[in-house]
């Protein structure tokens, strides 16, 4: 598979000071070297940025940056693009704004923006969280996760997985509602598609959720103590996933979707996994809070 992690987050925010807040004193997350009131770059690594936010008039996700290795691989993937009659466009001065070499954009079935990228800046400051986080899981795994709604279902599955090139690790049907969870590298997964619509009540600012992992399961427990400080608003209780054995909690965002913050996650061997059907989410824990009636 080409593409080998989730980059980055591009999210659209009418209050970029509240992320700002959010992301430095409740997640541990540094600022990069965009820091005004019309944009802020988030970093959990030496990467110039992992969240980049901009100021608009709506609070949703703007755009999902995943990354490739090298100009040659984004190469092969325009070439996969044109075969199947795929729409891409290379928007002029995005890449530079991005901090990455090249980038290029496509909307995917249920109508996410993707940014397939290669070349991302190294920050020499390095990265030290304003939080104290020992550290964030990234790497070749990348920034964590991102669970989308996918309707159509059959579609995107077929994108992610026939196109791009996506490995299942495990798949469930909750509720009635089907879920795969992909991989792209040891991650467990780096993405998630449920087959609900965009305006299911748990979507919200168009994402289900975004996770990142820490390093540590006390530098979750801090987290959720500096969260409960601040007075945010929580998505689920900690509780400890089924299927990646990921600790976590979810914390609302700014924009509305939540953050799952965790660790301990296991990882896989990408290229000789098989596929299970997990049925049950969670080992324990995970309360939904506020789920609609």
């Amino acid at each position: 598979m080409r593409v080998h992690s989730l980059g980055y987050l591009v999210v659209s925010s009418t209050d970029v000071a509240a992320w700002r807040t959010f992301g430095t004193d409740v997640l541990g997350l540094m600022p990069g070297r965009q820091d005004d009131e019309r944009e802020l770059w988030l970093r959990t690594d030496e990467r110039c940025q992992r969240v980049v936010v901009e100021a608009a008039d709506v609070d949703e996700v703007h755009a999902i940056g995943w990354e490739l290795c090298n100009d040659l691989d984004l190469e092969g993937l325009l070439a996969t693009f044109d075969e199947q009659g795929i729409a891409w466009e290379r928007p002029d001065g995005l890449a530079a704004r991005r901090g990455v070499e090249d980038l290029v954009r496509v909307t995917d079935p249920a109508g996410y923006v993707l940014e397939f990228f290669w070349g991302m800046q190294v920050d020499p400051s390095g990265f030290a969280s304003p939080a104290g986080v020992s550290g964030f899981v990234t790497g070749r795994s990348g920034l964590g996760h991102v669970v989308l709604a996918s309707a159509p279902f059959e579609e995107s599955d077929a994108f992610y997985r026939r196109t791009l090139e996506f490995g299942l690790t495990d798949f469930a049907v909750m509720d009635g509602v089907r879920a795969h969870f992909l991989h792209t590298n040891q991650r467990h997964h780096s993405l998630a598609l449920i087959g609900a619509p965009k305006d299911a009540w748990f979507v919200r600012g168009g994402l289900i959720h975004l996770m990142v992992q820490l390093n540590t399961l006390t530098d979750v427990g801090r987290a959720l103590g500096r969260a409960e400080a601040a007075g945010c608003s929580f998505f689920e209780t900690i509780g400890e996933h089924a299927n990646d054995r990921m600790t976590s909690f979810y914390v609302n965002s700014p924009a509305g979707f939540p953050i799952e913050v965790g660790a301990g996650a296991i990882d896989i061997d990408p290229e000789g996994w098989t596929a299970v059907n997990l049925p049950a989410p969670d080992e324990w824990g995970h309360k939904i809070l506020g789920a609609e009636q």
